[in-house]
């Protein structure tokens, strides 16, 4: 009997002891948790402070060749999309003097007719099947007052109700997206 006394409380003082190791390692991991929880909240905020908040659909202004003029559109910011395409039709590509002349229109149907410099063309697979064939061209989008050096490539976006898609490797330079929202900003701020 004496045997079996002293086995219940050995086993009562190593059940406590483990139980009480148990609970600090818990302790200690849930702070560990919430520092990398503060630690993350910081540098999002930070992150927040660079960017701009722009609602799904925005007023954008783009520049080709460093015209004066400015071409304003209604853009679709997709995060959905990798690229930045914008509406050109008649496209002409010089492969001799590495230039592309197209006709783009603004968003009150004006038209105007551009020659620049290509930087290359990539294949764009078309649904259901097929590929296209775009120029990308460089071009500065201003949106509000955030400024981004894109690479855009041409295609005739008639059919689409947004002739500048601007896609995600432009909007990591600047923007975040509210998808709730639709013109957060008016005009784009005048450089």
């Amino acid at each position: 009997m004496y045997y079996t006394w002293c086995l219940a409380i050995l086993l009562i003082f190593n059940t406590t002891t483990a139980f009480a190791e148990f609970q600090e390692n818990v302790s200690s991991s849930i702070s560990s948790q919430e520092n990398v929880l503060a630690v993350a909240s910081a540098a999002t905020e930070s992150t927040k402070k660079n960017k701009l908040i722009a609602g799904y659909v925005e007023t954008a202004s783009i520049s080709i060749c460093g015209q004066m003029l400015p071409i304003e559109v209604d853009a679709k910011l997709d995060t959905g999309a990798d690229s930045t395409s914008f509406h050109a039709t008649d496209i002409v590509i010089n492969k001799k003097k590495k230039k592309v002349t197209f006709t783009s229109f603004d968003s009150h149907g004006e038209s105007r007719r551009i020659t620049c410099p290509y930087i290359r063309t990539v294949r764009v697979k078309k649904r259901p099947s097929g590929i296209d064939l775009r120029p990308v061209i460089a071009a500065q989008i201003r949106i509000a007052s955030k400024v981004i050096d894109a690479q855009i490539n041409l295609t005739d976006r008639t059919n689409f109700a947004y002739k500048l898609l601007i896609g995600r490797k432009d909007l990591r330079k600047g923007l975040l997206i509210d998808s709730s929202q639709r013109y957060r900003f008016g005009k784009p701020d005048t450089p």
